[in-house]
């Protein structure tokens, strides 16, 4: 018995001979789920060894390129006919079944609900994927680290003036933006308020001592 998904339900199944071309393969069971088409080689039972059943064929119904049948009027076998592409192979398997009709239209019925959900499947994967993609190649972008400059006193005093350049970690430079310079308070005299230099030890307007 396969083994199915927790959303797979199974809708035919039944006892059939697989052919293969001109050669005929061990009588088995072909199920048929609204995802699937299976066919189970029966066991053997031997004196000495014992062949357990085998999933010989598996094939989803999205893979399915074309499904006939043949129904003989009078005399001979009905034929369920699938063919479908297995690493770029076509395939062709032929199921001799009672009612082969029956399971074409059935398969029929669920190969484009089946496609759809393929497609729906595909797509999500692809857009996680992409999603993934994205966040690997922002993490391995590389990352800038400007380091700090300083303005004001201790630049005035080194000779800087204009933008500053500052090494980034890449061994290029990186141009900030100039800042306004700090600007000398000029010195005034506290009793008539006329400017003086810092050197004056009385006011030359007033006469006040500095």
């Amino acid at each position: 018995m396969p083994i199915y998904a927790n959303d797979e339900h199974q809708l035919l199944s039944n006892d059939c001979t697989l052919h293969d071309g001109d050669a005929e393969i061990q009588d088995g069971t072909l199920y048929l789920t609204d995802r699937r088409l299976i066919y189970e080689k029966k066991g053997k039972r031997g004196i000495i060894h014992a062949t357990p059943a085998k999933i010989y064929l598996d094939i989803n119904l999205h893979e399915l390129k074309n499904v006939t049948t043949a129904v003989p009027l009078l005399f001979g076998k009905k034929i369920l006919s699938i063919e479908f592409e297995k690493d770029g192979t076509a395939k062709k398997y032929d199921f001799q079944l009672p009612d082969p009709k029956k399971w074409a239209d059935e398969i029929s019925r669920w190969v484009s609900d089946a496609r759809r959900h393929h497609e729906d499947s595909k797509s999500r994967e692809d857009e996680e994927k992409y999603r993934r993609d994205l966040q690997m190649a922002k993490a391995k972008a590389p990352r800038t680290n400007i380091g700090m400059a300083y303005f004001g006193k201790d630049s005035q005093s080194s000779g800087q003036s204009g933008p500053k350049k500052v090494e980034s970690e890449q061994g290029g430079s990186e141009q900030t933006t100039e800042l306004d310079q700090p600007k000398a308070v000029p010195l005034v005299c506290q009793s008539c308020g006329n400017e003086v230099a810092p050197d004056m030890r009385f006011c030359p307007h007033c006469g006040a001592k500095l």
